[in-house]
């Protein structure tokens, strides 16, 4: 039987690369509405149901760092369907779990799973496309990976109303398993595997090379923290979120949720945008309009806290623009870091992730910490994070001017 191969150029290629780079917030945030069904359901705390979502994130920070020099060197087709294998089994094994203990466990196992196969999207657009072209593939790969956020909770809210907590798993397994088979039938490898690199050496000792070697990549540390400090911004948002509108404005969560989806909204419309402009005005441009951008409306987000306005609609239009502007940074600061480590871009991806990670969960901890009204926590955190970004970029033109 002939295989029906998924042309890269074809708008299929990159949704299914946006589906695959978007499975960890897909799969964090469909099963927000099920944790008190989980809790009602094994007899626990509510703290207890919502390790449910540390241990995946565990897991996530752990898959790319271990995936991603594996797909330098064996290819980005194995390594990809062993992730969205392993990640569908876990699914259908979560809604098998009879105990907590066992659903945490093959949580984990998803979150390592997600993390492999979530690492690749940006590494296959790097490996197929370059210059403006490229930019504008991940541009599109962010815009589709954009609508997770923004559809997900509602699809767990709905699939709670035709079943239980276990409907939510079963059908990420179904999604798994889709993903599965497009792969496998659809995608063709696109890692050039002659090189030199792929043919010598113990993967391990290739791997700490590789690491080795990106953390000495200044160029490449300086955006890979242009997309790190944007992430930590979304997240800082999407952790005090709901205390701002629900618990401190008294909002209901109907209309909470109609909030969240409109600010979600704004990643696409930046995502949407870039891929646009950037073929007019070129990726420095919009990359620093972006950071700045995000800098002046999360300040003024931070005077609204400041000065005590709490106006709803003022609050959702300054969170809108930081997240367009997030929608902006993201896919230049992700092309602008692998440009010049194409021969490890499957490492040089995953490290993103994990430092993505590292910033989100950072950024969510903060916002907890810091003293104050629920608006003064978030607001001084996501301008914290689009400060931090501020300085990265004023780094990153000096580097620009030195050469």
């Amino acid at each position: 039987m002939k295989r029906l191969v998924i042309p890269v150029t074809s708008p299929l290629f990159v949704v299914m690369l946006g589906v695959l780079a978007a499975l960890p917030p897909l799969a964090i945030d469909i099963g927000l509405p099920a944790i008190p069904n989980l809790q009602a359901g094994f007899g626990i705390s509510i703290g207890e149901a919502t390790q449910t979502l540390t241990v995946f994130l565990l897991g996530f920070s752990i898959g790319p760092v271990l995936f991603g020099p594996l797909s330098d060197r064996y290819g980005r087709k194995p390594v990809l369907l062993f992730g969205v294998g392993l990640f569908s089994l876990a699914a259908f094994a979560c809604a098998l779990a009879s105990t907590i203990g066992q659903l945490l466990a093959v949580r984990f196992a998803q979150g390592i799973a997600a993390g492999a196969a979530a690492a690749l999207p940006a590494a296959i657009v790097r490996d197929v496309f370059s210059g403006r072209e490229a930019l504008s593939r991940q541009s599109y790969v962010a815009l589709v990976m954009g609508v997770a956020p923004l559809v997900a909770p509602l699809m767990g809210a709905a699939l709670l109303q035709a079943g239980d907590w276990k409907l939510i798993y079963e059908s990420l397994g179904l999604l798994g398993t889709a993903l599965f088979f497009l792969a496998f039938f659809g995608y063709v490898e696109t890692k050039d595997l002659t090189a030199k690199a792929n043919q010598s050496g113990n993967v391990l000792k290739v791997a700490a090379a590789a690491y080795a070697s990106l953390f000495r990549n200044r160029h490449y540390l300086l955006n890979a923290g242009l997309l790190a400090t944007t992430f930590g911004t979304m997240f800082a948002y999407i952790t005090g979120s709901s205390a701002v509108f629900i618990d401190m404005l008294g909002l209901p969560g109907t209309t909470y949720g109609a909030i969240f989806a409109v600010t979600a909204a704004g990643t696409i419309c930046g995502a949407a945008s870039n891929g646009r402009l950037v073929k007019v005005l070129g990726e420095d441009k919009l990359l620093r309009s972006g950071v700045c951008g995000s800098f002046a409306v999360n300040m003024l987000l931070l005077a609204c806290a400041l000065f005590g306005a709490r106006s709803p609609v003022l609050i959702t239009a300054c969170v809108f623009g930081s997240n367009f502007f997030s929608g902006i940074v993201m896919p230049n600061a992700t092309h602008q870091a692998l440009h010049s480590v194409g021969h490890i871009a499957g490492s040089a991806s995953a490290l993103q992730r994990s430092l993505q990670f590292l910033s989100g969960a950072g950024a969510g901890a903060l916002v907890g910490l810091i003293a104050g009204n629920q608006l003064m926590g978030m607001a001084i955190v996501m301008a914290l994070f689009a400060s931090v970004g501020v300085v990265l970029l004023l780094m990153r033109s000096g580097r620009q001017l030195a050469h």
